[in-house]
C-alpha cells in the first residue's frame, strides 16, 4: 500500500499515484485505476443510500488540491480517460478531518473516504 501525504492530505492507496502538476500553491494527483468499476464509500450517507455509490470504467482519478495555508479543500475527478472533459463525476471534499482510501480488489476498485 502506497501511503502518500502532503500538508493536510493522506491517501492510502492500492494503485499508483503520480503527481501530475506542482504549480504554484496548487497539485494535481493521477491515479490510474485501469477502467475499473469504482464503489465509493461516503462515512454518513443519507439513510435512503443504501451503502454507496457505484461508478463504471473508471480509468483515472485526478485530485487537486492546494498547499495554501487553511485551505483544505481538493476537487475529485473520476474520468473515463485521461482528459479531465472526460470527467464523470467529480466533487469536493474538506480532508482537514478526512483521509482517502483506494483499494484495488478483484473484480473492483473502492474508495473510502473516512474520518481521521
Amino acid at each position: 500500500m502506497i501511503i502518500y501525504e502532503k500538508e493536510k492530505l493522506i491517501i492510502k492507496s492500492d494503485f499508483e499515484i503520480r503527481t501530475l502538476m506542482e504549480q504554484n500553491s496548487d497539485v494535481d494527483l493521477f491515479i490510474p485505476t485501469n477502467f475499473r468499476t469504482l464503489n465509493l464509500y461516503l462515512e454518513d450517507l443519507p439513510d435512503y443510500i443504501d451503502s454507496r455509490i457505484q461508478l463504471t470504467e473508471v480509468k483515472n482519478i485526478v485530485l487537486r488540491f492546494s498547499t495554501e495555508e487553511n485551505n483544505d479543500y481538493c476537487t475529485i475527478h473520476f474520468l473515463r480517460n485521461i482528459d479531465l472533459q472526460s470527467s464523470m463525476l467529480n466533487f469536493v471534499i474538506n480532508y482537514k478531518d478526512h483521509y482517502i482510501v483506494l483499494k484495488d480488489g478483484e473484480y473492483n476498485g473502492e474508495m473510502h473516504i473516512k474520518r481521521k
